[in-house]
């Protein structure tokens, strides 16, 4: 899972430039080792230079990436744990939409039998959601193969001989050109855009269920084929972590394809439904009390619209996706060098995660926002407090883009994360303290920064030895600056 801070890739420690300049390729044995200095780390970044030690791979540095690259560590509570948060995400996805759909965001007893009987027909598949889904990621597809876009070569894959991939980086062209299709079909009539927040149970359904299909069958395909990578010897593990390392189909990288191109633009895709089907009831409410439509009159009369209806709340969440999707797909070409794309394996962990996880639990602060206001309840808050959110977002977005860039990583090892959560908590608090669900995305995505720092930080030390303690002795701090 890749977060909106991250343009470039925390590799053993050493930073890849935020313009993603591709390094070179070396071989264990053909490479003269150079010297990397920890105090150079700020300068570089600071001054935009490309500095070679950043993009040359010495022969020891070689070695330790073969060595990296086919050690199997368990993680997560290895094939038991596993096992149960394959079992366990479905479920309390299920639960967490049913209790939001039925139960205005409360959380009822999940082991009474009367809560899954009422619920479960506000899950179950529908032929229309299976077409919306499955039509949507087959164009996502298309587009990924077809549409024009930069060239970008991935790290040397140590398990290819030191190969490095290209990859097809067109994710703006295909997020503009969504946008103009999605503006098209509703405006017709041919597809409303409410079509999916109306179908987004069915839909989260038919998702789970693709993601696990598609698991089982990579992992076939991968076994059968013979281009398994870095087999732990438990089936639960290795269909958990994956047994391919980069599955393709023609030019398309199906991992870097099901991280960028479907969970980000669905979430998204999710709040704007959501925000078109408010603006639909409040407009339907004024109209019953005898209001007339408020009208806009733009560009000195030349253009007259209906007033947005939308409630303050809802257009928050639609501008924080509409900021990650848009920072996602113009930062695409410095995903090959992510540590998820040159190191993760394509299995349940990923696929399950992009392909249904990310926009159908990161969505529930919509989600909630929405069934408040067709209930006639809608959360609503001070203009103060919006303002207040409004510049929190924009300014952990803004943070979240220059750290890359910047160099702060002389103040904390991990504070582009820090902007990532800072937004998180922001999706919470828009939805004010009435439930927890909202905050589930907040919780669960802190849960995940700790692992990542943890597990960042044993690579390093592997590698790098002393000189990751030296930097961790000058940079003591991992989130926030002389707290933590």
């Amino acid at each position: 899972m890749l977060l909106q801070s991250e343009r470039g890739s925390w590799r053993g420690g050493l930073r890849h430039r935020s313009h993603c300049s591709s390094p070179k390729i070396a071989s264990p044995d053909s490479v003269t080792p150079v010297v990397r200095s920890i105090s150079s780390t700020s300068s570089e970044t600071e001054s935009g230079s490309d500095d070679e030690s950043f993009s040359v791979v010495t022969r020891e540095g070689a070695k330790k990436e073969v060595a990296c690259d086919s050690k199997v560590v368990y993680e997560f509570g290895g094939p038991v744990g596993v096992t149960a948060l394959m079992f366990g995400f479905p479920i309390l996805m299920s639960y967490m939409f049913i209790c939001l759909a039925l139960h205005q965001g409360r959380l009822p007893n999940p082991l009474e039998l009367e809560f899954w009987q009422h619920g479960i027909s506000a899950i179950t598949p529908t032929a229309r959601a299976t077409a919306i889904y499955l039509m949507f990621n087959l164009f996502q597809y298309i587009t990924a193969a077809t549409l024009p876009g930069i060239k970008v070569l991935g790290l040397p894959v140590p398990s290819l001989g030191g190969k490095q991939l290209e990859y097809l980086c067109n994710g703006v062209a295909t997020w503009y050109f969504d946008l103009v299709l999605v503006a098209v079909l509703h405006n017709t009539g041919v597809f409303p855009i409410t079509a999916v927040v109306d179908e987004i149970g069915p839909i989260m359904s038919v998702a789970m269920i693709w993601a696990i299909v598609v698991t089982i069958a990579t992992y076939i395909v991968g076994c059968v084929s013979g281009r398994t990578h870095r087999m732990s010897g438990s089936v639960p593990y290795d269909i958990f972590m994956g047994a391919v390392l980069n599955p393709r189909i023609g030019n398309v990288d199906l991992k870097m394809w099901s991280e960028i191109r479907i969970p980000w633009k669905i979430l998204f895709f999710i709040s704007l439904s959501a925000a078109v089907k408010d603006h639909e009831i409040n407009v339907a409410r004024r109209l019953e009390a005898g209001l007339s439509p408020e009208i806009w009159s733009l560009f000195g009369g030349l253009i007259h619209m209906n007033a947005i209806q939308t409630s303050a709340p809802l257009l928050f969440m639609l501008l924080a996706h509409c900021l990650y999707v848009n920072a996602c797909m113009k930062g695409e070409e410095c995903i090959p060098t992510t540590w998820d794309i040159f190191y993760e394996k394509w299995g349940y962990m990923l696929i399950f995660w992009n392909l249904a996880g990310v926009p159908f639990s990161y969505c529930y602060s919509t989600l909630y926002l929405l069934n408040r206001s067709v209930a006639n309840d809608p959360v609503q808050h001070t203009r103060f407090f919006m303002t207040v959110l409004f510049v929190i977002l924009l300014a952990a977005y803004y943070h979240g883009n220059k750290l890359l860039t910047g160099g702060w990583w002389g103040v904390a090892r991990k504070i582009h994360y820090t902007a990532d959560l800072i937004m998180a908590l922001s999706w919470g608090l828009v939805t004010g303290f009435d439930s927890y669900i909202p905050y589930f995305y907040v919780t669960f995505f802190t849960v995940v920064l700790i692992h990542r720092v943890g597990r960042d930080h044993i690579h390093c030390k592997e590698k790098y030895g002393a000189d990751f303690d030296e930097y961790c002795r000058q940079v003591p701090y991992i989130f926030i600056p002389f707290i933590f």
